[in-house]
This record gives structure tokens, C-alpha cells and sequence, in this order.
């Protein structure tokens, strides 16, 4: 695809850099017209996005770091090397996303502000700032499927693409793609939810649920190394496995509770 938007004398300009930019902005935005349905301050507003941004750049960059070490060297120098040698990509989303969590809740509880309110509100447009970052992955090559005959498979060329060098000019399963298509689906349904009366942490629920069926469905057509297998499932599998039950058990839990109304 288009790794390189383009290139300006020693500039370059990084698809997968711009669209992650533009995913956060997009998904900043469409929070911040909506913020009166929250009680939220825009300075406690802006903080909490700051915090995720921050805490999810580093969450998924460690765990990257985590699954990809034995492929990245014989030795810890050449590991080292190959982790500081172009920080631009190279990040892993369940690690964004347990991170950007954990340290939002942590700021909630220390301000006193109310956790599953507040977690619905924001939740609804990760699915959003989720689709366009996967439009990133798309441009740049990486997150690549497996080689397929189907009709809709993509052919990267670009040498400066992050597919392997092994799959370039062979037809791949557009994984990137499907999981813009199926985060845009499940914006649309957390989005419906939330205009509807529904109990605090619902939308929670609903996007921890949907999303971990997403990616460990998405991950059986993925091509890309993302860690040794354990058992038959990659480690995001196995993530968004624990992630299914952790959703479920919130749900089960605010269908039995009558205190948690919206």
C-alpha cells in the first residue's frame, strides 16, 4: 500500500503515524460534542484523554515488546537494536488497551469520579478511534493476513511495506480491513445502546464482550508473527478469551443488581 504518504527533503511522513493521530482526534472529537451527557468538566475530559493516549502509546509498545522478543535477535543487543531502531510501529492493542484502562481508572478513583458511567461514555468511541487506526495498519502493511484465492485478497507491493518480505506481491487476507469493518459495527451498536436506557456498565460490557470476539476471530486469518502459540491460540486469543469472561461476568452481574441503573 502506502507505507510513505511522502517525503519532504529527510521528512517522512508515516501512514500509520497520521492515521493513529487522526483516530485519537476523531475519537476526541466525537466525545467532546457529546460531553453534555456526562457530568464532566472539559479539563477533567481533556486529562482523562491525555492519560489513555499516553498510557496506551506504552501498554502497547511493552507488550509488543513481550510477544516479539524471541524474533527480535539472538542476543539482548540485537534485541535492544531492533526495539529502539524505529518506534513508529511495532504496538499491540490489548496492551493500549489494558494499560489506557488501568491508568483511567486510576485517575477516576482518585478524582471520586464515578467508574461505570464515565467508562461507558468513553467506551463507545474506541470501537470509532479503533476502525481508523486500523486504516493505518492497512497503509503500512502490517497486522497482514494469510495468503488467500479469494477475490478480495491484497497484493502489497511497496518495498517499504511491513509485510514480510516472503508475502509481498502475494495475495493476503486484508485482515486490517476486516477489522475496520467489524469495529465500525460494533461503534454503531455500543453507540445504539447508549441512546437507549441501559444500566452503568453496560456499555462496558457490550464492548469487552464484542470486541473480544472480534479479534479472536480476526486472529485465525492472521499471517503477521504475534507470538508463540500457546496450545492452539496466539496470545491475543488467549487475551481476548479472558476478556469474553471478564465481560460476561460484568454483565451477569449488572443484569442480577438493580443498583447500577442509567
Amino acid at each position: 500500500m502506502h507505507p510513505i504518504l511522502f517525503t519532504l527533503g529527510s521528512f517522512e511522513l508515516a501512514s500509520y503515524g497520521l492515521m493513529t493521530a487522526l483516530a485519537y482526534a476523531v475519537a476526541s472529537f466525537y466525545l467532546y460534542k457529546r460531553l453534555p451527557l456526562i457530568k464532566l468538566d472539559k479539563d477533567t475530559f481533556w486529562n482523562i484523554v491525555f492519560i489513555a493516549f499516553m498510557a496506551a502509546l506504552v501498554g502497547a509498545k511493552l507488550l509488543y515488546l513481550i510477544v516479539s522478543w524471541p524474533e527480535m535477535g539472538t542476543t539482548w543487543a540485537q534485541r535492544l537494536g531492533t526495539a529502539i531502531k524505529d518506534f513508529r510501529y511495532g504496538f499491540v492493542f490489548f496492551g493500549g488497551a489494558i494499560a489506557a484502562i488501568g491508568a483511567v481508572v486510576y485517575y477516576l478513583k482518585r478524582k471520586k469520579l464515578p467508574l461505570l458511567p464515565t467508562g461507558d461514555f468513553f467506551m463507545v468511541a474506541l470501537p470509532l478511534g479503533h476502525a481508523i487506526g486500523r486504516v493505518g495498519c492497512f497503509l503500512a502493511g502490517c497486522c497482514f493476513g494469510h495468503p488467500t484465492t479469494l477475490p478480495w485478497g491484497v497484493a502489497f507491493t511497496d518495498p517499504h511495506s511491513l509485510v514480510a518480505r516472503e508475502y509481498l506481491g502475494v495475495a493476503l487476507h486484508p485482515t486490517q480491513l476486516y477489522e475496520v469493518a467489524a469495529n465500525l459495527i460494533l461503534f454503531f451498536i455500543l453507540q445504539h445502546m447508549y441512546k437507549k436506557p441501559h444500566k452503568n456498565g453496560a456499555i462496558v460490557a457490550a464492548y469487552v464482550i464484542g470486541y473480544g470476539v472480534i479479534r479472536f476471530g480476526i486472529e485465525f486469518f492472521r499471517g503477521d508473527f504475534r507470538g508463540e502459540y500457546i496450545g492452539m491460540f496466539s496470545p491475543s486469543q488467549l487475551i481476548a478469551l479472558l476478556a469474553l469472561a471478564a465481560g460476561a461476568a460484568l454483565w451477569w452481574f449488572l443484569k442480577k443488581d438493580t443498583s447500577h441503573a442509567g
